[in-house]
């Protein structure tokens, strides 16, 4: 056995005591590595994060006109139905105040029942069943 001045050579991974590689390079260049690899992965993240936040405010966005179409669209089917109802009760004898009347009646009879409906799905907003499982007193 030979003796380097006291110390035992110890083999280190990635050292080739052959080439003189130091191991300083070698960890260096794989720490550049890592640092360029995770710097590709979040800039792969984030373009993929803009490309679809982009996609999703055009998708809204021609979801928000669909919607909007269709409620003009209903509002104008609302109104033939009206208009032609009364047109009917007309033709069959019921004088034209008499017919616009009944047709507001329904009008406000419709409002109500949705009014009625939609306060009964108020309750379900704002998280109160959540609050009360979390807040004890609440109501």
């Amino acid at each position: 056995m030979q003796e380097h001045h006291g110390a035992a050579e110890t083999a280190i991974p990635g050292h080739d005591a052959g080439r003189g590689v130091d191991s300083g390079e070698t960890l260096g260049a794989e720490a550049r590595a890592a640092v360029i690899a995770v710097t590709d992965h979040v800039r792969s993240v984030a373009a993929t994060a803009t490309t679809e936040a982009q996609l999703s405010v055009v998708s809204i966005s021609a979801v928000a006109a669909a919607a909007l179409a269709s409620l003009l669209l209903v509002i104008a089917a609302w109104l033939c139905l009206i208009a032609a109802g009364v047109w009917l009760a007309v033709e069959n004898g019921l004088s034209g105040t008499t017919a616009l009347l009944i047709a507001a009646a329904i009008n406000v009879a419709v409002v109500l029942l949705l009014f009625l409906w939609s306060k009964g799905l108020i309750r379900n907003i704002g998280f109160s069943r959540t609050r009360q499982l979390v807040f004890r007193g609440y109501r």
